[in-house]
Parts: C-alpha cells; structure tokens; sequence
C-alpha cells in the first residue's frame, strides 16, 4: 500500500512539473494535413524531452520544425523537443508545431481533438485541443 502511495504521488508530482497551455489546431480536411500548437511550461528545475506525441485524429504524427536556407522556406520532422528546466518552450505558426498528417476526417472551426504527449521526466500527459482559425 506505502508503494502504491509512492506511486501515485510521483505521478501527481510528474503532472504538476509539465503544464501544457493553450492548445489548439488548425482546421482541415480529411486526408489533408493540419498542425498542432501550444506552450509547453516546465516548473521542473530539470530540462524534460518531448519525444512523441499520438492521435486518433490522424495516420502519421510527427514533430515539425519550420526553416529557413537562403531564400527557401520548409518544413521537417525533428525526434524530440528539449525544455529546460524552469522554462517554457512555445510551438506555433512559423516555428515548432505538431504535424498531424492523413486526417481521418474532417476538423472543423470549434472541434475538439484527443492527444498525449510523451515526456522522457514527466511521462504521458493527455490533452485536448480545439480547432480554430489562427489570429
């Protein structure tokens, strides 16, 4: 029971160390693609990973960054995020994003959408994003 105890609280405390802020998505069509975005806040004194990140909304979910070489914009998979400790890291239009590619169906203005987030510190977090149109 003590170890239970133990357990539980490890993964409240894990919780508390990773907050995730406004979420949120860009509309889109079936079969098409559409980005994920938010402020991850790190209150831990150690840097976290975010390495993974799945959807039931999509085929394929991948971390993206956007870059730039001379006069050439694009976009390409990265394997992981770093936060640092007491810090906080925002993905959005432009930057890093959440690539959610071959959606399942169609996300309209004002859906809601499951994810989890995977963090080498801080473990599996769920969260959920609503579509809108950006600002």
């Amino acid at each position: 029971m003590t170890t239970l105890l133990a357990i539980l609280f490890l993964l409240f405390q894990a919780e508390d160390k990773i907050k995730i802020n406004d979420p949120w998505m860009r509309p889109s069509s079936e079969k098409m693609s559409t980005a994920l975005y938010f402020v991850i806040e790190n209150n831990s004194d150690i840097a976290d990973t975010l390495y993974q990140v799945d959807s039931e909304l999509a085929e394929k979910v991948e971390i993206h960054e956007t870059y730039s070489e001379g006069d050439m914009m694009g976009m390409r998979k990265v394997d992981f995020i770093v936060i640092g400790g007491k810090s906080s890291f925002e993905l959005k239009p432009g930057s890093h994003h959440i690539m959610l590619m071959k959606l399942k169906k169609n996300i309209n203005d004002g859906d809601k959408g499951e994810f989890v987030l995977h963090f080498k510190q801080g473990g599996e977090m769920k969260i959920t994003a609503i579509a809108k149109k950006p600002k």
